[in-house]
């Protein structure tokens, strides 16, 4: 029963793999909306379940409050990628990619990462904690390189190789850990495990493998060559899930297996959500193609990300939640606008987005809601989720941090605030006429860009902001 929700999922990838053989080309436009059936379903038997807690396997596998709502992350994600991904494959469409083909094994592979990153946050055991990321990851491996050109091929080249090191290095921890206690069971490890020189070790191993996964610094060299060389509803699913699992991932290990230890890895991760946040919105200052520039956006905001981990348990675990949530909801508002943008014009420079407010205003509105909400302008969700963050920051002493970060939320609007002037300020391109936004394009546009102002919104109704809110938005987090 506990296991329903991934056993959906898995089940969807296969009937959409089977259907896929059955199906002509021009038939084969059901499948997306069937993986949309699928995960929708997966996420109503998902909110039926919480906030129930137990576990199978020999307690392998386990859901609690926490558990849960990572799957609705992850469920969101997939929802909303499969969304924007429906155009990826019509041939309608202004601009269509000859080299992007195979829609059922995309959506079928595309599942599977999902399942595994469910189970990843189930996992109660460093094996099955393992098989998990696993699961999630390799398939991204494949997707990165979905499309037939140089620059597909040599994202998922360069994806693989950076991966199979990071999953090398967090096995390695894993195995020291397993050789210190002699335990597989997180909880048991959290017990038994004693400061050894070996756990420092073990302990830098495993933070090498789960920077890979956030895109923390220096573990970030990857993120701008896939992200520009990939599918675009990859890149957004990338920029989203990935990093959603590797929170996931980091909450397993740092919190069970390390939890007593935390505390003295409060200033090594203030080190590091300071130099990942700087280096990313430094950078992202001089990119010129789109989805460079959400690579680094993206890791800009995996310094935001992890400053929860510097609070307890009881703060920093909601907020970093309730951030990654609507992280997810703004990010793939704006991918959705870089999705439509891309299939009618074929471009994908930050120039060429000049003049969309004139031809496409409400796109332009929705790209520029998003936008600002990264850069965390009130009254947006991006601003409350990262006022909950800063707070955390706050009340373990990590004043300079929170100096630092809003330093970087300035800088960041900088950089956000190119892409508004392209689109209101500058004059449109010649040629440039309005565009024409498919359904599915336009919903999820429309869904992403409402949320994206009603989770800003809400907050501001209760007293106390930081510990009502989160009460009211995750009432399930113990």
């Amino acid at each position: 029963m506990w296991m329903l929700p991934e056993l959906i999922i898995i089940g969807t990838a296969f009937i959409l793999l089977f259907t896929d053989l059955f199906l002509t080309e021009r038939r084969r436009i059901v499948l997306a909306p069937l993986a949309l059936f699928g995960i929708a379903a997966a996420t109503a038997v998902t909110l039926y379940l919480m906030p129930g807690q137990g576990e199978m396997l020999g307690g392998r596998f386990a859901v609690d409050s926490v558990s849960w709502w990572f799957k609705l992350v992850f469920l969101l994600s997939g929802l909303l990628t499969v969304a924007i991904s429906m155009d990826l494959f019509d041939s309608r469409v202004a601009v269509k990619d000859p080299n992007i083909r195979a829609r059922g094994e995309f959506y079928t592979i595309l599942l599977f990462s999902l399942a595994g990153a469910m189970y990843l946050i189930s996992a109660r055991d460093i094996v099955t904690l393992y098989v998990s990321l696993e699961l999630a990851t390799i398939p991204l491996y494949i997707l990165a390189a979905w499309k037939r050109d140089s620059l597909s091929g040599e994202a998922g080249l360069k994806y693989v190789i950076l991966g199979a090191l990071s999953s090398g290095l967090l096995l390695y921890g894993l195995g020291l850990m397993y050789g210190l206690t002699g335990e597989t069971h997180l909880d048991m490890i959290g017990r038994t495990m004693t400061p050894a020189p070996a756990f420092w070790l073990a302990a830098a191993m495993i933070t090498a493998g789960v920077g890979f996964k956030l895109t923390i610094v220096p573990f970030h060299m990857w993120a701008a060559e896939v992200y520009q060389g990939a599918p675009t509803p990859v890149t957004a699913y990338l920029s989203v899930a990935s990093k959603a699992a590797g929170l996931a991932l980091m909450f397993q290990l740092f919190y069970r297996a390390m939890g007593q230890f935390l505390d003295h890895w409060s200033l090594p991760i203030a080190l590091f959500a300071a130099l990942t946040m700087t280096l990313g919105n430094v950078v992202a200052v001089t990119q010129q193609n789109i989805k460079r520039f959400m690579a680094f956006s993206a890791i800009s905001q995996a310094g935001y990300l992890i400053m929860g981990f510097l609070g307890t348990s009881s703060e920093g675990v909601p907020a970093m939640l309730f951030y990654m949530l609507v992280y997810i909801v703004t990010n793939l508002a704006v991918f959705a606008v870089i999705m439509f943008y891309s299939n009618q014009t074929g471009r994908e420079d930050i120039k060429d987005y000049r003049g969309l407010a004139r031809v496409n205003p409400l796109v332009a509105l929705a790209m520029m809601v998003g936008l600002f909400s990264l850069a965390g302008i009130p009254p947006l969700s991006g601003f409350v989720g990262k006022f909950f963050l800063f707070s955390v920051a706050s009340k373990a002493g990590f004043h300079w941090l929170v100096a630092v970060a809003a330093v970087n939320s300035t800088i960041s609007l900088y950089y956000y605030l190119r892409i508004v002037r392209q689109m209101y300020i500058e004059p449109v391109g010649a040629g440039d006429q309005a565009l024409t936004v498919t359904p599915a394009l336009a919903i999820t546009i429309t869904v992403t860009s409402l949320s994206t102002v009603v989770m800003g919104i809400l907050p501001m109704f209760y007293e106390s902001v930081h510990a009502q809110t989160l009460t009211w938005f995750l009432p399930f987090i113990k």
